[in-house]
């Protein structure tokens, strides 16, 4: 689905080239920050490991910023390397493999397991690629559409702690803690849309949308008691920016021949 979703504003893009004239053509350098408004860590065990951490993390509070140098061709069209980065906490999930409530299990029942102190943060570092297309540039508001793709570093942690309780909910015992912490490397593609307006000639104000993907990450992690258990793991998120492009400056115009 999200392969689909980045192919077809890519090919929305080239088959609206036509439509613009007069593109500016030069070297440019762009700064952005934002706010990850939703976002996920699907992480699951390797192996059926009973009591480990279940379910996935939602990213809470996550910004990131970025630092770009592109290219724009008189045809409307931008080439662009942007190194990025992302920082924010995970809300960890309570799932717990194989744990039961205990109203589930029944009073009579000794012990039930829950997930209790579940915390996590992330970092993402990336360098991406992105190739992006401009409507209506000779206007002050110019909207533009764009993929990417490109490598990143995840640093995760993800973890929380299978506790048991006893007849009535008093807690008569603690497994160690559940998850992972630990870093890997991922290929990274994007989904971009946004406005530019113009605040003068070399200068526009970007503001945006990104849908960002990375896939097949692997964490080693731990289980309840201290065995070693990997994680696979997907991460998603939709961002707003807001930024800033300069235009260092477009060719000098050839002088035409003397009549």
């Amino acid at each position: 689905m999200k392969k689909t979703l980045l192919c077809a504003t890519a090919v929305a893009a080239f088959a609206s080239a036509g439509l613009v004239a007069q593109a500016e053509e030069g070297w440019y350098g762009r700064a952005d920050v934002g706010y990850v408004f939703s976002g996920k860590l699907d992480h699951d065990p390797e192996r059926d490991v009973l009591h480990t951490m279940g379910g996935d993390s939602d990213s809470d509070e996550m910004w990131l910023g970025d630092l770009g140098l592109g290219y724009g061709f008189d045809n409307g069209f931008r080439l662009e390397g942007v190194v990025d980065y992302r920082t924010g906490d995970l809300d960890v999930g309570p799932g717990i493999n194989g744990g039961l409530p205990a109203d589930i299990i029944g009073a009579d029942s000794s012990t039930a397991l829950y997930a209790a102190h579940a915390d996590g943060n992330m970092q993402v570092w990336d360098l991406m690629l992105n190739g992006l297309y401009d409507f209506n540039r000779d206007g002050t508001y110019q909207p533009y559409v764009g993929v990417g793709i490109g490598a990143a570093t995840v640093s995760a942690k993800a973890r929380n702690l299978a506790a048991a309780t006893g007849f009535g909910g008093s807690m008569t015992g603690a497994y160690g803690a559940n998850g992972f912490s630990d870093e890997d490397s991922g290929i990274a593609y994007q989904a971009l849309a946004g406005i530019g307006y113009s605040l003068s000639d070399k200068l526009k104000l970007d503001l945006g949308y990104r849908y960002y993907t990375i896939d097949n990450l692997d964490f080693k992690g731990v289980g309840p008691l201290g065995e070693r258990v990997n994680y696979t793991a997907d991460y998603q998120d939709h961002s707003v920016t807001v930024g800033l492009r300069w235009n260092f400056g477009a060719p000098a115009p050839v002088a035409p021949p003397p009549p």
